[in-house]
């Protein structure tokens, strides 16, 4: 086998006759309810992961493998391309949200769009705590805010967010209080503003786990295969089903996100962690799925849990809204929210010049969001746990 298969001039087979349809369509059909699924290739390909080492993914055979299945879907990714990928561990950013620490991934990933956003909000003085509860915000004021800052820091994303390795990225500055206090000032808090058109497609398919042990060690893991079923190239040897997230990449040249060899393009994901003034460990782990949305869901979360004082219960389940663009590239400004808001918020919002979209009650279009809080410390500090998932999923929350 040479070191790279590359075949150019294909088209990639995604459609009928495709490994998608002979993975996952094996009878030229939908599977039906009580049908027992079987994936025999993905399990002999676990099985020799685990036999073998994880190394064996892009170094090994199953790497081999996957170069073979690639080549005839008609992608240019050999097994050269994946033998000289690595994996990084990334220190943490974080953002302090009137006191409270809150920490997420790095660049390339979209954390630092959510603390932006965070440090926006903090500009302004919050709502009583009575505007927060299961109801959700009944201040349309600071909803409006929350909407006109998510413009402005997408804005950032779009101009700087990318691989760190690639474009140097003015991280301490997007960050710094100053910049938060600049963006704050160009809001009008009597209408709506508009916004530069976006830059990256929007959508998303994300799960999020959030898990903490009784010795308090938490977790908090978020993966993506971008949109639904990802790419829909699957390798039928393999049984391995890729992912889209290269739709962020751009072929304009002078894009923070153009294509380029071994470069990583900007996600969406951002678990996080929030930390008490003066506790090592973790208050709330929690994470969001909802692609755009995902930056707005974590702040909504925090603002709540924060400013409201609720519980994870009542912050995660609450009526929510995000802005976003109503199509590709375009700019975002359409705001979806649920009809669950008190009467008058969302007439509200649209006499601010919002053009708001209502959905159905507890709508998956509003996005997921998971939390886990460690009460008095957690187990491990005599406290005790506390966790909810969104009633917008099929997500349950577990004891072991």
């Amino acid at each position: 086998m040479p070191a790279s298969v590359h075949q150019r001039g294909i088209t990639p087979v995604v459609g009928s006759g495709s490994g998608f349809e002979q993975v996952f369509r094996p009878q030229g059909r939908r599977w039906r309810p009580g049908e027992l699924v079987r994936l025999p290739a993905l399990a002999a390909t676990l099985q020799r992961i685990a036999e073998a080492g994880f190394d064996d993914f892009y170094d090994g055979e199953v790497g081999e493998r996957q170069a073979r299945g690639l080549a005839t879907a008609g992608c240019g990714i050999g097994w050269s391309d994946l033998r000289a990928h690595t994996s990084t561990w990334g220190d943490p950013i974080a953002t302090a949200y009137r006191g409270v620490r809150v920490t997420t991934h790095p660049p390339n990933s979209s954390g630092i769009v959510a603390l932006e956003l965070l440090n926006v909000l903090e500009q302004f003085p919050p709502p009583s705590a009575s505007s927060f509860g299961p109801s959700g915000v009944t201040d349309p004021e600071w909803i409006h805010l929350a909407i006109e800052a998510a413009k402005l820091v997408m804005a950032d994303r779009d101009a700087h967010l990318t691989d760190a390795d690639f474009m140097e990225m003015p991280v301490e500055r997007l960050l710094s209080k100053d910049h938060a206090s600049d963006l704050a000032t160009a809001i009008r808090r009597t209408h709506a503003a508009p916004a530069p058109a976006a830059t990256v497609p929007k959508g998303g398919g994300t799960i999020y786990l959030a898990t903490v042990d009784g010795d308090g060690n938490a977790v908090s893991l978020i993966e993506s295969n971008y949109m639904g079923f990802g790419s829909g190239v699957v390798d039928p040897d393999t049984g391995i089903h890729y992912q889209n997230r290269g739709s962020f990449f751009s072929l304009d040249p002078d894009a923070s996100n153009v294509l380029a060899p071994g470069k990583r393009t900007l996600h969406t994901l951002l678990p996080a962690m929030l930390f008490r003034p003066g506790s090592a460990g973790p208050w709330v782990v929690t994470g969001q799925m909802g692609g755009d949305a995902q930056p707005q869901i974590l702040a909504q979360v925090v603002s709540a849990l924060v400013d409201g004082g609720v519980d994870v219960a009542s912050a995660v389940a609450a009526p929510r809204w995000f802005v976003e663009p109503p199509e590709h590239f375009a700019p975002p400004i359409e705001v979806r929210a649920e009809p669950r808001f008190a009467p008058g918020i969302l007439e509200a919002l649209a006499e601010k010049g919002h053009p708001v979209k209502p959905t159905t009650e507890f709508s998956g279009l509003l996005g997921h969001a998971h939390a886990i809080e460690l009460v008095d410390g957690g187990p491990a500090q005599g406290g005790s746990l506390a966790a909810a998932t969104d009633p917008r999923s099929a997500g349950l929350p577990a004891v072991w």
